[in-house]
């Protein structure tokens, strides 16, 4: 014989029976998907934040790279040149750059009185298109003059997005020779929305005798 509170007990496990069987309810469901909402929201901002920070540091390596390339080239010509001249438009502010160079070898050093072996080369500074770099080099060496506009097919780019210093003055220039025998390049490169990488460096001639002719 089945007992009033026994068909209670049993009415009760049926019915959290049927709840079970029944799924989750719609206020269940709901703040679920908040949660599940909130965790991705989460993880998608940690993801799209160290995107941007691998991004940033990509690019900032990118213009570093640059900036000591174009530093190079410099440099490198500097160490074999026997004279130097700057040149500057200061309505565009472009500029050029001539080194009259020599291959290294004693037998060919114009200082020494020999004029085989030497070659002009020059490097020119565009700020149209964002800035740019570039260098040609003349073997007999000839004179190298300033292109009136974009550089023709004989000139070689080293780099852009470049720019004189940051905030400098208009009359601030990439290229300068103090004395003759020495030349300061300061510029700044692009970099992004970062902070643009800042290159400054000195080259000077190590022959103390300047020549010059016939690059300028």
């Amino acid at each position: 014989m089945i007992t009033p509170a026994a068909r209670l007990v049993s009415a009760r496990l049926l019915k959290v029976r049927a709840s079970a069987e029944a799924g989750l309810t719609l206020v269940e469901l709901i703040v679920a998907s908040g949660i599940s909402l909130l965790v991705l929201s989460v993880v998608l901002g940690l993801f799209i934040s160290t995107s941007h920070a691998q991004n940033s540091i990509r690019t900032a390596t990118q213009a570093a790279n640059l900036g000591q390339l174009i530093a190079r080239s410099v440099e490198q010509g500097v160490a074999n040149a026997t004279g130097l001249k700057v040149q500057t438009d200061t309505t565009t502010g472009a500029q050029l750059m001539v080194a009259r160079t020599y291959g290294g070898n004693s037998s060919v050093d114009p200082t020494q009185g020999a004029a085989s072996g030497t070659s002009c080369q020059a490097w020119f500074y565009s700020p149209d298109s964002g800035g740019a770099i570039y260098t040609k080099r003349t073997t007999p060496a000839t004179a190298i003059a300033m292109p009136s506009g974009a550089p023709d097919s004989t000139w070689t780019l080293i780099g852009e997005g470049l720019e004189v210093q940051v905030g400098a003055a208009p009359s601030a220039t990439i290229f300068s020779t103090p004395d003759g025998n020495r030349v300061d390049l300061k510029f700044d490169v692009i970099n992004g929305e970062g902070h643009p990488v800042h290159i400054e460096t000195t080259a000077t001639i190590p022959n103390l005798a300047t020549v010059s002719a016939p690059c300028f």
